[in-house]
C-alpha cells in the first residue's frame, strides 16, 4: 500500500529535514542524505530515529532495545568504550534487568521515571518524556562548559541540543525509587560522563556517590534499584 503523494509532501527525516521516497512497495520510506529507512507499519509512517534502519549497516543515534539477559547475543563486536562513536551500556538489576541502550559521539540522553504513559509510538515528529526546566538546563550547561571545555556552545540550550551536545532520546526506567529527571549521559572525544541533576536518591558509579564522573569500560552506575554497567 502505497501513501499519498499529500502526505509524502509533508513528511521529513527528523534527524535531517530532508525529503523521504518510498522504496519496497510503500512499506519503508528513505531518507538518500541520511540513508535511513523508516518503517510504514499499517500504512503509517513511524517516524522515529530509533526504529529506522540504517542502510549504512551503522545504527542510528540513540537507539535502543531490550535484550533479556539469559539471551545477550555475543559482545565481541561491539565497540569498547572511548574508542568507536558508540558505546553500549545494560541495566544490571533493577525493573529493567537486560536493557540496553546505546550513546552516540555527540550526543547526550536524560535518565530517569516518566510520569504518565511512555509507551506509545510517537509518529511525525519525537517528543521527549523529560522535561527541563531553565535551571536544570543551566546546570548542564555549567557542567558541559567545566568538564567538556565548549564554553563557546553552551550559551543557549534548545529542545534538542544542549551546548555542543544534541539530545538524544529519554532512557526511561521503570525504577520508582528514580527521580522524574535523575541523571544526564554524554559521550563526546574527550569521554563518556555522567552529571546528576540533584535527584533525590542521588547517583553512584562504582558504589561511590558523585555529582559528575567521567566513565570508563566496566564501570557500573546507580540510581535508586537500578545498577548499569557500562559495556
Amino acid at each position: 500500500m502505497t501513501l499519498s503523494a499529500k502526505l509524502l509532501d509533508i513528511l521529513v527525516c527528523p534527524q535531517c529535514k530532508g525529503k523521504l521516497a518510498q522504496v519496497e512497495g510503500g512499506r519503508g520510506l528513505l531518507c538518500n542524505h541520511c540513508q535511513l529507512k523508516f518503517p510504514v507499519r499499517e500504512g503509517i509512517p513511524v517516524m522515529l530515529v530509533e526504529e529506522a534502519l540504517d542502510m549504512r549497516g551503522t545504527p542510528p543515534p540513540g537507539s535502543i532495545k531490550q535484550t533479556p539477559t539469559s539471551n545477550s547475543p555475543a559482545r565481541e563486536s561491539r565497540p569498547a568504550a572511548g574508542i568507536s562513536g558508540r558505546v553500549v551500556f545494560q541495566v544490571l538489576a533493577g525493573p529493567d534487568e537486560g536493557l540496553e541502550f546505546d550513546l552516540t559521539n555527540g550526543y547526550c540522553r536524560a535518565m530517569g521515571r516518566a510520569v504518565g504513559d511512555t509507551t506509545k509510538t510517537t509518529v511525525l515528529n519525537v517528543d521527549w518524556a523529560l522535561s527541563l526546566d531553565e535551571e536544570t538546563k543551566g546546570l548542564i550547561l555549567q557542567y558541559i562548559s567545566q568538564q567538556f571545555r565548549k564554553s563557546q556552545a553552551v550559551k543557549e540550550a534548545s529542545k534538542d541540543q544542549l551546548g555542543a551536545f544534541k539530545r538524544g532520546p529519554d532512557i526511561v526506567l521503570k525504577d520508582h525509587t528514580l527521580s522524574r529527571l535523575h541523571a544526564m549521559i554524554f559521550y563526546d572525544n574527550i569521554g563518556i560522563g555522567i552529571l546528576d541533576l540533584v535527584s533525590k536518591n542521588g547517583t553512584f558509579v562504582n558504589g561511590e556517590e558523585v555529582e559528575s564522573r567521567l566513565l570508563k569500560k566496566g564501570d557500573t552506575i546507580e540510581l535508586g534499584e537500578t545498577k548499569i554497567v557500562l559495556l
